[in-house]
């Protein structure tokens, strides 16, 4: 969808009904003709009712208008979270943090949706700013907002869209709000909240569904972390949510862990798989019986990646492991001349690193 037709939407939806479509229609609608010549009682009474009418569209135009866009300032502690959580608050955010700084030295940019609070007199919640909302409150300093009487699913669908359109939630965040809105909304609804088909809802429910939430709080948003890696994840897990006594083991472990909090969540989340595939793999299987949780934990760090050559040999670097790869079909005859010389270079490197004789 473009942006033009982004704006009118939402112009639309401001005005209500058909939106300034219905409303271009009326006023541009053929007036009734009035005949040549003397204007008679008649005539004039018609003129008087068209102007009249035309008075009352321009004021309730005008009136809409200055509610949909005032933008008033709140007292934080009078607002609250929208009744279907979307974020996961950790402890160390930095983009949370830069937000708050922003927001100390410019001021609020950009005002919070709000609706007045179903159930509790001059409060409000939100339809989305939580972030904005939070920091505000951090603060100590009103937050700017936009208030509008929205239902329940209104509410839902604007808080949705805004993450979407503004890619503000991570993919497991975004995994967890359709899990949540399935148990009490229709696909319809959650399709039109973050904006996919049925297909994609339908897989953000099951994957957040495989893993428990509490395990995915501890963990965080990981906003750097997309689908493929958080399958993997879920492949640890069983239908009902749950790891063998191996993998939870290892998990339960690296979580008792302190220094596991002072991790970011993307941190957390390369920490938590790695010890799962090295519980795989029995690196830790027996270690873990007898050792407490780490009082440290290196953060995971990301393959270091490149080419030697014009492009002819790839390699991969990691904490654990470097490997190699030359592509046979482009460069046959340098994957048999490596071939033919690897042993000679791990003898050289074997020579020139041996222990002296005593």
């Amino acid at each position: 969808m473009s942006k033009a037709k982004d704006r009118k939407n939402a112009l639309d939806s401001l005005f209500g009904g058909g939106g300034m479509a219905d409303m271009v229609a009326a006023g541009s609608a053929q007036r009734p003709r009035l005949a040549s010549g003397a204007i008679g009682a008649a005539e004039i009474n018609l003129i008087r009712d068209e102007r009249d009418r035309l008075k009352e569209e321009v004021s309730d135009l005008s009136g809409r208008l200055s509610s949909a866009v005032a933008v008033v300032e709140l007292d934080p502690e009078k607002v609250h979270p929208s009744f279907v959580p979307d974020r996961m608050v950790v402890e160390h955010d930095p983009a949370f943090d830069a937000l708050k700084e922003s927001i100390e030295q410019t001021g609020q940019q950009v005002p919070i949706l709000v609706r007045p609070h179903p159930t509790e007199e001059n409060q409000y919640q939100i339809a989305f700013g939580h972030r904005r909302w939070r920091a505000c409150r951090d603060l100590g300093i009103k937050v700017r907002g936009v208030v509008r009487a929205l239902s329940d699913e209104e509410l839902l669908i604007a808080q949705g869209q805004e993450n979407h359109e503004r890619k503000d939630l991570s993919f497991i965040e975004t995994c967890l709000f359709v899990l949540r809105l399935s148990a009490d909304y229709p696909q319809s609804v959650i399709c039109k909240a973050i904006n996919k088909d049925k297909s994609l809802v339908s897989k953000y429910r099951k994957l957040a569904s495989t893993m428990p939430e509490s395990f995915l709080m501890t963990i965080g948003p990981a906003p750097k972390i997309g689908r493929p890696r958080w399958e993997e994840m879920a492949g640890y897990f069983s239908e009902d949510g749950k790891m063998d006594p191996v993998h939870q083991k290892a998990v339960d472990w690296l979580f008792a862990s302190e220094a596991f909090l002072d991790l970011d969540s993307d941190e957390r989340f390369l920490a938590v798989l790695e010890a799962l595939q090295e519980a795989e793999s029995g690196v830790h299987t027996e270690a873990l019986e007898q050792t407490e949780a780490p009082k440290t934990i290196k953060p995971a760090a990301s393959a270091n990646k490149g080419w030697f050559g014009d492009r002819r040999v790839a390699f991969k670097q990691t904490a654990k492991a470097t490997s190699f790869t030359v592509d046979h079909t482009a460069n046959p005859e340098l994957a048999d001349y490596l071939m033919q010389h690897i042993d000679e270079l791990v003898r050289q490197f074997e020579e020139e690193h041996k222990e002296p004789e005593q």
